[in-house]
């Protein structure tokens, strides 16, 4: 999709492709994240159906929101008031990564309390709330091997202490019904539709169950 990127182009770039395929008069619905863009384009896309007629029920049900962006948009909320034993992990993380002296001295730390290396770390991004959950997975796999680099570096500082490991442990085993959840919602190769229902439903009774 060329520039610009506004909701007008996006809308006109969408129709075109519906004529040229030939299945503007197939279209039930269109699922797109809450971009604001998207808000514009779907509107002018919808007008565009509804002076020809070609939509179910005028598009009432045209506009179906991403129930995965919408789920990250919540996990990315409750993140924001997160424990500060991620930062710890986040910081960890961080360290070890931050020179190839230190990956190494993290390697021998590995070793000598007997774990595999194939796992490896894993840093989380901003953006992607999934990605916090990817990295508690793997420091909790390596939870071991920072508690001996804390014994053996001295420049190493934020270690988790055993109370905020068992946080930590804790909160990944929360985030893991929303992480599975978004896996379930991004598939590419089975409808999505009817799994939306029960997998919210966990997530729900999960909260519920922790407030």
């Amino acid at each position: 999709m060329p520039l610009p990127h506004t909701g007008i182009a996006l809308s006109e770039k969408i129709f075109s492709l519906l004529s040229d395929w030939g299945i503007e008069e197939k279209i039930f619905s269109i699922t797109l994240d809450n971009a604001s863009s998207n808000d514009v384009s779907v509107d002018a896309l919808q007008k565009q159906l509804n002076l020809r007629g070609l939509l179910p029920f005028h598009g009432e049900f045209f506009h179906l929101r991403c129930c995965a962006h919408i789920l990250n948009l919540v996990v990315q909320d409750g993140l924001k008031s997160i424990d500060k034993s991620v930062e710890k992990i986040r910081d960890s993380v961080k360290y070890v990564k931050g020179s190839q002296q230190r990956k190494q001295k993290f390697l021998e730390c590995v070793k000598l309390v007997s774990m595999g290396s194939n796992k490896g770390l894993s840093q989380d991004v901003v953006t992607r709330w999934n990605s916090t959950y990817l990295m508690l997975e793997s420091a909790l796999f390596y939870r071991r091997a920072f508690q001996h680099l804390e014994l053996s570096d001295s420049n190493y500082k934020n270690c988790p202490n055993s109370n905020e490991w068992e946080r930590v442990e804790k909160i990944s085993k929360f985030l893991k019904f929303f992480y599975d959840a978004t896996l379930l919602f991004s598939g590419t190769r089975y409808p999505t539709a009817s799994l939306y229902f029960p997998a919210i439903m966990e997530c729900y009774i999960t909260l519920k169950n922790a407030a």
